[in-house]
């Protein structure tokens, strides 16, 4: 029975989903192509009618995660109105640094679920998550209505303050609290 290409690009898309969460949670070496092509219901053999490699499944999961972030983010830079777009950049940062996002199992920010982890990636994963950091932090400081430089700062503190807080979590409840609320101040 042959499938149709619209079921076959929603099938791709369903395993760039699933592991890209499974990445996010995981990180790239622990998960393998059998346990992503389960998450998304499908066998392994089916793989490659999607990918020619696990690095290329990896380069997608990248690219979906950053097109929905710079969705988002780029969404806020387009709000013509300078204190509406203020008030939902606030919105954007205090959701970034909020207990939800700190406690989730496979962070939404790929910046702090990977960027550890892109030194030790292949050529295309890195070049998937070097285009899309570029253009999230472009779209960022659109958002920040700051400049470029101003704009880096702040997001460095967003997303170090988030792996700082993750990274205590479990072990020092109060001194996560405390990276997030100084991290708003």
């Amino acid at each position: 029975m042959r499938i149709t290409k619209e079921r076959v690009a929603e099938n791709r898309e369903r395993v760039v989903a699933e592991a890209s969460r499974l990445f996010r949670e995981k990180g790239f070496a622990a998960v393998g192509v059998a346990e992503a092509m389960r998450a998304a219901g499908m066998t392994h053999g089916g793989f490659y009618n999607h990918f020619g490699s696990k690095e290329a499944l990896e380069a997608a999961a990248c690219d979906a995660i950053f097109d929905r972030l710079v969705t988002l983010i780029a969404a806020i830079a387009e709000i013509a109105d300078k204190t509406e777009r203020r008030e939902a950049f606030e919105a954007y940062r205090r959701r970034y640094l909020s207990g939800k996002a700190r406690d989730a199992s496979a962070p939404n920010c790929p910046m702090v679920a990977f960027a550890g982890d892109m030194t030790r990636q292949s050529e295309a994963v890195r070049v998937a998550y070097g285009k899309g950091l570029a253009a999230y932090l472009d779209a960022f400081t659109r958002a920040s209505g700051t400049e470029r430089a101003e704009a880096l700062r702040r997001f460095a503190v967003l997303a170090g303050a988030l792996t700082l807080a993750r990274s205590v979590a479990a072990s020092d409840p109060e001194l996560s609290d405390e990276i997030l609320e100084s991290a708003l101040r």
